[in-house]
């Protein structure tokens, strides 16, 4: 993943107008965690279920699932704008707001070290090492032995990707849960793609760039979740249970969302 973020950000033509995408991305996940807390405390959720709820209806699964969707639909010129949705936005709302929120609810009482999680993330450091010849080392040509090497691993993430997709997912109870449940599909793949369209058309986002917020709004549950769950004492019988719901539902609401969009625009 950190090689294929190199590469991408290294192909592109980085601008400062890329710092939208993620500062919409930051809004959409506050707007969502929001509605997400009002509909948690209506259903009477409370503590580690609330946590994992709030979580996974805020929180999308914008990297492993966003970034293939975006380079099929939108190419590998535009996955840079992805990166910035997911690293800028969704990594570091996760790692700050979702912390707070999993060490709050959660079991677990342990400090959270916000800054060594956001320091340590692989993908992140991707992200740092590419903007190195962008800004600072500017015309500055990679080895070819370097820049095969990276495209080598880059090749290598999407089927990856994929696989660990479909290990992370399981029928867990899902009966146990499905007023809940039911709610988290409301939020994270009805309300998210839908305040993205609408927050996106007013900040005067057009074209590819609103199709990519809209996409990774579009994202089902993150599969981070099940690790911050363990670490912090969250429900870990209704995170994976989220997760598989709005995946699968995912595959058909994410093409009526690019179908929607193409009528907008």
């Amino acid at each position: 993943m950190p090689a294929l973020i190199f590469r991408a950000v290294y192909e592109s033509k980085i601008s400062l107008a890329l710092l939208k995408i993620p500062v919409l991305a930051i809004a959409i996940g506050t707007v969502s965690l929001a509605i997400a807390y009002l509909i948690g405390r209506s259903l009477r959720l409370k503590g580690p279920t609330l946590g994992a709820f709030i979580l996974v209806a805020a929180i999308g699964n914008t990297g492993y699932l966003g970034y293939p969707l975006t380079l099929q639909l939108f190419g590998i010129h535009n996955l840079v704008k992805a990166v910035f949705y997911d690293l800028a936005g969704t990594v570091i709302f996760t790692f700050t707001v979702g912390l707070v929120v999993a060490q709050k609810y959660g079991e677990s009482r342990g400090k959270v070290n916000i800054l060594k999680e956001i320091l340590l993330f692989p993908p992140l450091l991707g992200l740092f090492a590419s903007l190195i010849p962008a800004f600072v080392l500017k015309g500055v040509i990679l080895p070819k032995f370097l820049n095969d090497t990276i495209g080598f691993l880059a090749e290598a993430t999407i089927p990856l990707v994929m696989l660990t997709i479909g290990l992370s997912l399981e029928i867990a109870k899902v009966k146990n849960y499905l007023l809940p449940i039911a709610a988290v599909v409301l939020i994270k793949l009805i309300f998210t793609p839908l305040i993205a369209l609408f927050g996106g058309s007013a900040v005067g986002m057009a074209g590819v760039d609103l199709g990519v917020v809209i996409l990774e709004a579009s994202m089902p549950s993150f599969l981070l979740s099940l690790v911050i769950g363990l670490k912090y004492g969250l429900d870990t019988d209704f995170l994976p249970a989220a997760i598989v719901v709005t995946t699968s539902l995912s595959m058909l609401t994410i093409p009526v969302w690019q179908y929607i969009l193409k009528a907008v625009i």
